[in-house]
């Protein structure tokens, strides 16, 4: 359980980044009526797309750094 809660916290956190640095704004400029919004990590967007799952990410790691 340690190795795999390590492991799916580690590849989440991969995930968060890939997800909100690139997919996010890929999908807003595939608007084809042009999106001219800013994604920030202090945004709302960025609180539910970045730090939510970054949170569940860091939170797996910890939980199996600290099993024994």
């Amino acid at each position: 359980m340690k190795t795999a809660s390590l492991a799916f916290g580690l590849l989440l956190a991969a995930a968060t980044f890939a997800w909100f640095f690139f997919l996010v704004p890929l999908g807003c400029a595939m608007n084809t009526t042009g999106c001219r919004e800013r994604f920030t990590v202090w945004s709302g967007t960025g609180l539910l797309h970045f730090w939510l799952p970054l949170g569940v990410a860091l939170s797996a790691v910890l939980y199996g750094v600290s099993r024994r």
